[in-house]
Formats: structure tokens, C-alpha cells, sequence
């Protein structure tokens, strides 16, 4: 079985370097990395093509206009493996992936895979396994989504199960059903819960499973430096997008998606983040107001 791996990058050329090292201590190794670099100045060149000289495979250097989304389908268009592995360019990668990987995919009945992702705690309150999590309303098991498209996180992180969902910094998929699902290029730019949209549909056409023994260190670098009224706009727009494209828009369930607001501004409040509740506001109106 031949194993892709895609990584797509925006000047971070050292952080992408640790990437590149970490894929390199693996055994056994991909049988090729692709690099979508959105730089126009094409900045992770230079890394390219020393990795290129000490290791193998060779890297593919493409350059990109500055999408997630776009990024990624370029990386689906190149790559020539039985399956396509996505990584952000900020992950440590256990040695093991691609061995424990090859013996997932051995099972016809699995379209997509993911693993154990490890990242910083942070001080927050609510993370993604807190019992704020658990006041979410609309059903749905660990792994899965709320009837309004909300995802379930696992909680229990220690049992192997099929999911609905990947984290973007590794998701993995065959590459015929990558090819049939794609991106959804209609969320550019950072393409907040593209990650989501892609494993949901892509659950339509199989099985996704759930590896814990294969393990991803996720830096998560540049999330806290994303403008957070901006971010709080994406998480409502992009949301309700998604809501609308991929589920049943119920009563019951448009009531729930509410509720969801009102629990993540109080979830934002909460933390003293005055601006990320500003954002998710604003994006409850232009949901409301039908300019998303």
C-alpha cells in the first residue's frame, strides 16, 4: 500500500522543517510528501530542497494561492498513492503511523482513518472533552455529529471505534474517495471546520476509524493568533454553512443550532474573551440576515 502525505504550509519554514524531520524517523516512511506552500515568494522552497537532499522520498514542492481548501484539493489533483495522509505543517508524527496505518486501511470497509491527537492543554475553560461539552444538545454518540453538525469529541480516548469525524492536523483518506469528496472550496482562507465537512461526507461512503495507538503531536502554533472577533464570525458563518449543506434543518434541530450560539458566546464570556463573543454575535446576524 502506498501512502501520500500533504502538507500544506504558509511561512513557517522552520516549523514545517520539524514536520518534514518527524515524517523522515518514520518506518516505514510515505512513499511521498507533497508541500502546498500559499507563499507567493514560495519562502518554503529552501526547505525543500534540503530535506530533498537527505531524505527519501523526495518532496514535492507546489506553490498554491493561500487557501486551506484550495491547498489541500491541489494536494488530492498530485498525489499518486493508495492513500493520502493530511498533516499540518506543525505535527510530530509517531515512527510507527504509516505501519499502523497500512494494517487500518487492510479492511475494505475503511474509507479514512485518524488517530490520537495529542495538543497544548492551554488555560481555558470548556475544552473540547469538558463537561461544558456536555451541555451541547442534539444527540450523537463520541465521534459523531449533533443533528445540527456540531461535533461530539471523544472523551474516551483509549478505545479503537469508527468515527464521523478527522481533526484537520491528521486526517487520512483512499485516495479515489478523497478524489470523489474533496474540499469545499467555498470556505477559503483559513476554512474554519473544512476539516469536519470533508470527514462527514466522506463517512457517507464508508467507515472511519479511530486508531488510538497511532499517536500525532499537535503544536496547534498560530491558533491563538488568529483575530478572535474574526474567528468567533467563522465559527457562526461557517457553522450554519455547513448546517444548512449537510443535515436535516429541523425545527428542532434550527432551535438547537440557537442554543449552540448562546453556549459558545457564554462559553467565550466565561474565559474573559470579550471579542470572540463580539464575533460570534456578529455572525448570529449575518446568519440571521441571510449574508452567509
Amino acid at each position: 500500500m502506498r501512502f501520500s502525505v500533504v502538507i500544506p504550509t504558509l511561512r513557517r519554514e522552520a516549523i514545517l522543517e520539524a514536520t518534514l524531520a518527524s515524517l523522515s524517523e518514520c518506518d516505514p516512511g510515505p512513499d511521498e510528501v507533497i508541500v502546498i506552500d500559499a507563499d507567493p515568494e514560495g519562502s518554503s522552497r529552501p526547505v525543500i530542497t534540503t530535506f530533498d537532499h537527505q531524505a527519501s522520498p523526495a518532496v514535492l514542492y507546489i506553490n498554491s494561492p493561500p487557501s486551506l481548501t484550495v491547498q489541500r484539493n491541489r494536494g488530492i489533483d498530485e498525489a499518486s498513492g493508495d492513500v493520502i495522509v493530511f498533516l499540518d505543517d506543525d505535527v510530530s508524527i509517531s515512527p510507527d503511523l504509516f505501519a499502523r496505518l497500512a494494517e487500518t486501511y487492510g479492511d475494505p470497509g475503511i474509507v479514512g482513518a485518524t488517530g490520537r491527537v495529542i495538543e497544548p492543554e492551554g488555560g481555558r475553560r470548556g475544552g473540547p472533552r469538558s463537561i461544558f461539552r456536555r451541555l451541547l444538545p442534539g444527540g450523537g454518540r463520541e465521534g459523531t455529529f449533533t443533528r445540527y453538525g456540531y461535533p461530539r469529541y471523544l472523551r474516551e480516548l483509549d478505545r479503537r471505534r469508527d468515527v464521523e469525524f478527522m481533526r484537520g492536523c491528521f486526517m487520512s483518506a483512499r485516495r479515489e474517495d478523497a478524489t470523489k469528496i474533496r474540499f469545499d472550496e467555498h470556505m477559503g482562507g483559513y476554512a474554519l471546520a473544512e476539516d469536519e465537512d470533508f470527514s462527514f461526507r466522506l463517512s457517507r461512503l464508508g467507515r472511519i476509524r479511530y486508531e488510538p495507538e497511532i499517536v500525532v503531536r499537535h503544536r496547534k502554533l498560530g491558533f491563538g493568533s488568529q483575530d478572535a472577533r474574526r474567528f468567533g464570525r467563522l465559527v457562526v458563518v461557517n457553522r450554519a454553512y455547513l448546517f444548512r449543506k449537510n443535515f436535516s434543518r429541523t425545527p428542532l434541530a434550527r432551535a438547537q443550532f440557537a442554543m449552540l450560539v448562546v453556549l459558545l458566546v457564554g462559553h467565550r464570556l466565561v474565559n474573559r474573551e470579550w471579542r470572540g463573543a463580539q464575533g460570534l454575535l456578529e455572525g448570529a446576524l449575518q446568519v440571521l440576515r441571510g449574508r452567509s
